[in-house]
């Protein structure tokens, strides 16, 4: 498994769509590569959901939630961080059309979190 920390990747704001595709870029790039990936959030303060739609949402359209569930890991990440990725991630399997699994998804990713801020 691989470890992204997005502190490294984006600076202390996880807000714009831009810093979001900058890190989708990373993640998908070692998934195609069949590497697992553990996001750290640790030193991020600030969180917006354009961020996480052009990140972790994106995914849903070029992953199956189940693969990603099982190959992405989301640690160090706050509680308001946390809500509002719940939250991106549910409207993004609602809108890539696999609304079954989207507390199974929601919870699958964000169960392996480690440390909560």
């Amino acid at each position: 498994m691989k470890t992204i920390n997005v502190y490294d990747v984006v600076g202390k704001n996880a807000i714009s769509m831009q810093s979001g595709e900058k890190l989708y870029g990373q993640i998908i790039s070692l998934m195609e590569g069949g590497e697992s990936v553990e996001l750290s959030f640790k030193n991020v303060t600030l969180y917006a959901s354009p961020f996480f739609n052009a990140s972790i949402g994106l995914l849903l359209k070029d992953i199956d939630v189940n693969e990603l569930m099982r190959r992405l890991k989301v640690v160090d990440i706050s509680d308001v961080g946390r809500d509002l990725l719940n939250h991106v991630v549910e409207n993004a399997i609602a809108y890539y059309g696999d609304s079954e699994s989207v507390t199974k998804g929601i919870n699958g990713i964000n169960s392996e979190g480690g440390d909560h801020d």
